[in-house]
């Protein structure tokens, strides 16, 4: 014979169907999944800060001709050549000599790398003496450090600069080995100062076309070479990429634009009691040191390299732009 359960039990267990009916789902949490790619760790207004805050210290410079006003805001081989350019402005009585560099830029390059160095490049409004426009490099050491200017080029006339990602998006940084491209990027620096030094015997010569840096070069070592001959002596001449000293960011197709500081040593030397006198720019490096029948110096060059991927890219290895300055000298 079934039981029937105490009514009470009953009632209870009803009273638990109906509140359990009642009771509302709880809501579900949305979440944004996260970005394939990592956004831009600079803002276009960030950037635009520290431009101005590089063109104070420019200016605070070029007003007192005082090397330390550049620290807080420039490093690197900018900073050498400003070092150098201000130096040389106080030994002329001149700033003329100044390489004009407008802070204001027309296109930036915004960089996406989590970690340090983070490299930004820009590219700056025509400079009032109607040269052609600057590419800009920013660098950031570490996470409690400032971005600085890290280097600038004067961009060659008529260059078609590779495209990069807008600045919504961002650009990751190159690394000097990347195997991804045509030669990886210290390959490029490497196999283009090689040209520089040896022209065209260069095993390299073929895989840059001309460009305005190299003309400029194999021009004043045949006028150097010229005048050593004409004081029956020697006039040598090497370039090297010092390690390290390159900065380079993938463009859209997949290839690099790579930034890079190449150095320069040259000797000119007549036969014995000839007189080679340095230039200004020389003399103004060297002081009060007496003339003799050798002059050594070198030059600090920044160049601008296009790198195509490995398979395919818009345009061939490039050289888009470049800037020197003879920042040593000495009578040996």
């Amino acid at each position: 014979m079934m039981r029937r359960a105490p009514r009470a039990l009953v009632l209870v267990a009803a009273g638990m169907v109906a509140l359990t009916a009642c009771t509302p789902e709880l809501p579900t949490v949305q979440t944004d999944p996260a970005p394939s790619v990592a956004p831009p760790v600079l803002s276009s207004v960030q950037d635009a800060a520290v431009y101005e805050a590089v063109g104070v210290a420019l200016g605070d410079a070029s007003t007192t001709l005082d090397p330390a006003e550049l620290e807080p805001r420039l490093t690197g081989p900018a900073l050498a050549l400003r070092t150098v350019e201000l130096q040389v402005a106080a030994a002329v009585g001149s700033t003329d000599g100044l390489t004009e560099l407008p802070t204001t830029v027309q296109s930036e390059i915004l960089p996406t790398t989590q970690t340090w160095p983070r490299t930004a490049l820009s590219v700056s409004v025509r400079p009032e003496d109607l040269g052609t426009e600057r590419m800009y490099v920013l660098d950031q050491a570490t996470a409690r450090d400032q971005y600085k200017l890290w280097a600038w080029i004067r961009l060659f006339p008529s260059i078609t600069l590779p495209t990069f990602a807008a600045p919504n998006v961002g650009t990751e940084s190159v690394a000097p080995d990347d195997a991804s491209l045509l030669m990886t990027p210290a390959d490029a620096v490497a196999r283009y100062a090689d040209v520089l030094t040896s022209r065209e015997e260069s095993a390299f010569a073929a895989d840059f076309p001309d460009d305005p840096l190299r003309a400029a070069m194999a021009d004043a070592f045949t006028k150097q070479s010229t005048i050593a001959e004409e004081l029956s002596g020697t006039f040598t001449e090497t370039y090297a990429a010092p390690e390290g000293a390159l900065r380079a960011v993938r463009t859209d197709d997949g290839g690099a634009l790579v930034v890079a500081q190449i150095d320069s040593t040259s000797t000119l030397t007549g036969e014995e009691g000839a007189v080679v006198s340095p230039n200004a720019a020389q003399r103004a490096l060297i002081g009060d040191v007496p003339d003799s029948n050798s002059v050594s110096y070198g030059r600090t060059i920044l160049v601008g390299i296009y790198v195509p991927p490995a398979e395919g890219g818009e345009i061939g290895t490039t050289v888009v732009g470049s800037e020197f300055l003879t920042t040593s000298a000495s009578i040996p």
